[in-house]
């Protein structure tokens, strides 16, 4: 039985390797809700390998891992201006990126993990945001789970109350960009089954407190 997008599970990432990789990053990730959003990010890439056998695990699975521990190295202030819809502080994204490669590198090597697939790591996480383009099939993969997300309903709520966007405008704004964010087919099709279940849940409506 496929788990619900709508839950997120650190106690899954338990592969061995992985599981050490994840306990060396767990401390760059608690900023930005980084701990739900790899957590998420990382139930996706599980079925984007499964359809893409041909890709490499132990490139992708570090790369999800790892890929956001750069935010450490961020003032907390620019966080807000260097991702979303509204993003404007392309410096501060770029940090998280470089910072973040140079950290994976870091976890990756003090595990003795082979130096070439750390190289491709570091290669995809400098640049997992700002780059359009992917360096290949390994790259796609790590960039469509990374935003995939986005549209689970966990990342829906999460994300329009930071961005300060009306839930329902934000619904229309990812439901818009799913052609152009993702490179494979699978991931546009995550993209909408999470999206419908996002539109389905009701938010909580606000308690009112007595005057």
């Amino acid at each position: 039985m496929k788990p619900s997008l709508s839950t997120y599970h650190c106690e899954e990432i338990v592969e061995t390797i992985y599981e050490r990789i994840y306990e060396k990053a767990r401390p760059y990730l608690n900023t930005r809700k980084n701990d739900i959003h790899v957590s998420l990010s990382h139930e996706f890439m599980h079925r984007l390998l499964d359809s893409y056998p041909e890709a490499d695990r132990d490139i992708v699975v570090p790369a999800i891992l790892l890929h956001d521990v750069g935010w450490s190295a961020v003032p907390e202030e620019r966080h807000s201006g260097a991702f979303g819809p509204n993003a404007n502080d392309t410096d501060a994204q770029r940090i998280h990126e470089r910072e973040g490669a140079r950290i994976a590198a870091a976890i990756l090597r003090s595990l003795g993990y082979d130096d070439g697939k750390t190289k491709e790591i570091m290669a995809i996480i400098d640049g997992h945001d700002s780059r359009p383009e992917a360096l290949s099939l390994n790259d796609k993969l790590v960039k469509d789970a990374d935003k995939l997300w986005r549209y689970t309903p966990t990342g829906v709520d999460i994300d329009h109350a930071r961005f300060g966007i009306d839930r329902e405008r934000y619904l229309e704004y990812l439901d818009s960009v799913i052609d152009d964010w993702f490179f494979t087919p699978e991931a546009r099709e995550m993209a909408r089954e999470a999206l419908a279940e996002a539109r389905g849940v009701i938010p909580p409506v606000p308690q009112q407190t007595g005057s």
